[in-house]
């Protein structure tokens, strides 16, 4: 029995510490299982609520997302006035969508065309094409109440989408992803125009010839009052005052001589003097030769009437040369010059020289052109002469005060009466599409009503953006086609 006795001891002082050891041990386990699984609890949890319903749902899953949407045509109402003049006849016609791209942001779940749809687009009845991965799509539209139920998308149903649409694809998981799309549509019809009057100053009251040019992001106008030579500059960002400054040119010099290349301004004199500015106010003598009347500047030439003869120098060495031509020298412009050079595109360039003869005879304008590309020289290239023939019959008519501009990729013309006395001053406005050989009435935009039949001096121009400016009576007015002023975002 001692001997069991002591055993029992040695054996229960062994249990006694066995024991203190697993709980020791235990201790240290959990605190390990606590630092390794407390993190994936966290994480767990942080996912299940990504997948709950609030503003992370749609992020948590890339197995529901929509990948396209396009559209195939679209409508647009179009009204016009019945043969009354009075009450609208209203009909739809149907456009195609192939030029239209809807952008897809997966982060913001947002959907929009970059380019706005026409004018007056009809969205009531639109079918949609929707690409999506996942298991089922629905949508319904942004002012819907929150329990009006969610439509099963189908390809062929008609969706109103005058406001946005809220589209919802969910997948076989149960995640989901709820995108909006919204159709911008332009407010105004892409080829209208409207006139905004812009603030004069004595300057420019069109008592004195004045010739209006756009240079450095300004619409500049320079007028000879017969006491001074002034330069007149308005800011194209704001509608401020015009700020005015005496130059120092000559009092003999023709204000409608005032021309451009990309560096410089260019001006002549009656007695054949050319001048130069950076800024419009400081000029510098760059030729004189008596009968010199310049008729066009290129980036890096100087063109001179002189007589019957057109002659040319380069600007940085001057040393004049005669021009060659395709038609006889007798039928060059003298009198209400206008001209203009332009980039036809991203490699042509093309100078425009018009205006009428002292021939009695004459019933229109005469129109030459040259033009080159930089793979052909400019002094190699000739003159050209657009003649009247059967297949050009629409030629420009005689005009006084003729203001040539480059506008809308086509040329176009504002100009006083014409010498026969059958149209008024800023009566209306031609244009020209193919480069000055036929003319045409612009039927779709009329200059300022209030400016027809203007008397005394007038200027037109087009400037940096897309303004035209008319300026004449002592009022100035600039307008833009609407479409050109639509501000257009890159596709990414």
């Amino acid at each position: 029995m001692p001997y069991l006795a002591e055993n029992w001891n040695k054996c229960s002082t062994f249990v006694t510490k066995l024991h203190i050891i697993m709980y020791t041990n235990r201790k240290k386990i959990t605190e390990k299982l606590f630092r390794l699984v407390f993190p994936l609890v966290v994480l767990v949890t942080f996912l299940t609520s990504c997948m709950s319903d609030t503003e992370y749902e749609t992020t948590a899953s890339n197995k529901c997302y929509i990948s396209k949407v396009s559209f195939n045509s679209f409508r647009k109402k179009l009204s016009i006035k019945a043969s009354d003049g009075v009450t609208d006849s209203t009909y739809y016609s149907t456009y195609s969508a192939s030029n239209w791209i809807f952008t897809i942001d997966n982060k913001a779940l947002f959907i929009e065309n970059r380019d706005s749809l026409p004018c007056n687009t009809d969205l009531s009845r639109v079918v949609m094409n929707l690409s999506y991965v996942g298991g089922v799509a629905y949508y319904k539209s942004s002012d819907a109440w929150d329990d009006d139920p969610w439509v099963s998308y189908n390809s062929e149903d008609s969706i109103d989408l005058r406001k946005p649409l809220f589209i919802k694809v969910i997948a076989t998981d149960n995640t989901e992803r709820k995108y909006t799309l919204r159709i911008n549509v332009h407010t105004q019809e892409g080829d209208s125009l409207h006139w905004n009057t812009v603030e004069t100053s004595s300057a420019i009251s069109g008592e004195y010839p004045m010739k209006a040019i756009a240079w450095e992001e300004q619409m500049g106008v320079l007028t000879n009052n017969g006491g001074a030579l002034l330069w007149s500059a308005h800011d194209n960002a704001n509608s401020g005052t015009w700020s005015e400054q005496v130059t120092n040119l000559p009092l003999t010099t023709d204000v409608y001589s005032l021309t451009k290349n990309s560096q410089s301004l260019f001006v002549n004199t009656t007695d054949g003097e050319i001048y130069s500015s950076t800024d419009g106010t400081s000029w510098s003598l760059l030729s004189q030769k008596q009968g010199h009347r310049l008729i066009g500047i290129s980036n890096s030439k100087i063109y001179v009437l002189d007589g019957q003869n057109i002659q040319s120098t380069l600007l940085n060495n001057i040393s004049w040369s005669g021009e060659s031509f395709d038609d006889s020298e007798s039928l060059l412009p003298s009198q209400e010059i206008a001209f203009l050079t332009y980039q036809q595109n991203s490699d042509l360039t093309r100078m425009i020289f018009l205006g009428n003869r002292s021939e009695a005879s004459d019933t229109t304008a005469v129109v030459w052109s040259k033009c080159w590309t930089d793979f052909e020289k400019e002094e190699n290239e000739t003159w050209m002469h657009y003649t009247r023939s059967w297949v050009n019959t629409s030629q420009l008519p005689r005009f006084s005060q003729m203001n040539l501009m480059y506008y809308d990729n086509m040329l176009m013309m504002m100009a006083g009466e014409s010498l026969d006395g059958s149209i008024s001053a800023l009566e209306r406005i031609y244009y020209s599409q193919d480069n000055g050989l036929t003319w045409w009435r612009l039927q779709s935009i009329l200059p300022p009503a209030d400016l027809k039949g203007t008397d005394g001096y007038l200027t037109a121009a087009v400037d940096a953006d897309n303004f035209i400016w008319v300026i004449a009576g002592g009022k100035a007015y600039r307008g833009r086609i609407n479409r050109l002023g639509f501000i257009r975002q890159d596709i990414y």
